[in-house]
């Protein structure tokens, strides 16, 4: 339509020229003009031509002189854009480098933006992912602390440095810079958390209760989440109260934690235990038989033998049997079970119990020691104690503690990870999934790390 349109226009102009053309033929007239001595003589045809000409020679002109003025100008931005499309392509290929791993494309990359884009945000961001990528943690250091000085990129900038303190162990320097992102942004749910997660790490835990606390309120952070968070904060108070002599503290601040996490299997052990060390016994063993009844762990067994350490090895032995019977199916109890009647010298009991683990394929290290173990003390037998001993260096491994963050497996559960410092962290379960293989993160092309992760199992 438009293209009929424009043709139509181009018509009716030529008709307009061509009509003006016939009317000047009819009425051809003359023009004379004396000037200096001269005389031109013309018809107004001519004239009207010759005056065309003139004015298209003389806009012609002045486009040229316009043209030279404005050259300079026209040039630099034309520059400026090639210059800003080059920028923008070395962004997006050093982010595609930062994300395959490549550190030297991504360097390259980096610098090429810096220089195309004069310091944009994006591209300090990408030198300072490169920087890390590349191990210079002090040139990583610099961009961020580069993006403080623009008021659109300062948040992103005290993250990565966040990110980075807490990676150095420097956890006070990561509270600080946490505050004065608090301060900008004080309904970023990730800086709430960064807050407690430092709190904790810090074992500042009454600071770190108010935060949660204040994050609940502002619904920062989800209900349950934040159950099991102040949970895992109470035991942590628990254990400094302990530590301080404080018992009376150190077990309300255990029940209140068992009360808010049932399944924190560090909040039950503790509870036990305090409530055996003041004189409620019986109290502390139907904490530890209700737990075990829902699930099993080595952590109850310990903590169920502690009640008693007065008793003899033989009755410790017939307790742990009984604990064990309270979820007989579970192949933590049959584990449990097989141990102590070893040493009852029960023999057919002990290797009943394993040899069901065995069939339903449960069998791990641990249950091929034992029926090892079991040959050798019940029949001498070392060559078939050998036997379970070469299955077991070849069979699944037991459950422990690894931290989701790092993969480090510590002996035993505390509030945060002693490699990484990470809240809340500790996970059991068996080995074998993909985080025990690779190494700890570096750092997420964004410039975080996990603060607090939020782990379900005990």
């Amino acid at each position: 339509m438009r293209a009929v349109l424009k043709i139509a226009a181009i018509f009716a102009v030529l008709l307009g020229i061509a009509a003006v053309a016939a009317w000047l033929a009819d009425r051809p007239g003359a023009i004379a003009v004396e000037w200096l001595g001269y005389r031109i003589e013309t018809s107004v045809g001519v004239l009207l031509v010759a005056l065309v000409l003139l004015v298209a020679v003389l806009a012609a002109l002045g486009r040229l002189i316009l043209l030279v003025s404005r050259g300079p100008r026209i040039l630099a931005r034309r520059r400026e854009l090639k210059r800003r499309r080059q920028g923008e392509l070395a962004l997006v290929r050093g982010l595609v480098a930062v994300a395959a791993g490549d550190a030297r494309d991504a360097k390259k990359q980096a610098v090429a933006a810096e220089g195309a884009t004069e310091g944009s945000p994006l591209a300090l961001l990408l030198a300072a992912q490169a920087a890390q990528l590349n191990g210079d943690m002090a040139a990583a250091e610099r961009a961020y602390h580069l993006m403080l000085e623009n008021d659109e990129t300062k948040f992103l900038g005290l993250r990565g440095l966040i990110v980075m303190a807490r990676r150095r162990g420097d956890n006070d320097t990561a509270l600080a810079r946490a505050r004065e992102a608090q301060a900008l942004r004080p309904g970023a749910p990730w800086v709430a958390s960064e807050i407690f997660g430092l709190q904790a790490a810090l074992g500042e835990w009454r600071a770190a209760e108010e935060t949660l606390v204040g994050a609940l309120r502002h619904k920062l952070i989800d209900n349950a989440e934040g159950k099991r968070h102040r949970a895992v904060v109470l035991v942590g108070q628990a254990d400094a109260a302990l530590a301080r002599g404080d018992t009376r503290e150190a077990l309300s601040l255990a029940e209140t934690a068992h009360t808010l996490a049932p399944g924190l299997i560090a909040a039950t052990t503790r509870l036990a235990r305090l409530l055996a060390t003041s004189g409620k016994l019986r109290k502390a063993e139907r904490l530890i038989e209700n737990a075990w009844g829902e699930s099993p762990h080595p952590d109850l067994a310990d903590a169920y033998a502690a009640i008693a350490p007065e008793a003899s090895e033989e009755e410790k032995a017939k307790r742990l049997q009984t604990l064990a019977a309270i979820n007989p199916g579970a192949r933590e109890s049959r584990l449990l079970a097989a141990e102590q009647s070893l040493n009852l010298r029960q023999w057919a009991v002990a290797r009943e119990a394993l040899m069901v683990l065995v069939t339903n394929n449960e069998a791990t290290r641990r249950t091929f020691d034992l029926l090892a173990e079991l040959e050798r003390r019940e029949k001498g037998d070392e060559r078939r104690a050998a036997e379970w001993h070469e299955k077991a260096n070849s069979g699944e491994g037991e459950p422990r503690w690894f931290c989701d963050a790092c993969g480090h497996t510590p002996a035993a559960w505390a509030p945060h990870c002693p490699a990484c410092h990470s809240f809340d962290s500790l996970h059991w379960r068996a080995p074998g999934a993909i985080t025990e293989i690779l190494p700890p993160p570096t750092a997420p092309a964004d410039g975080t790390l996990p603060a607090a992760p939020v782990v379900r199992a005990g």
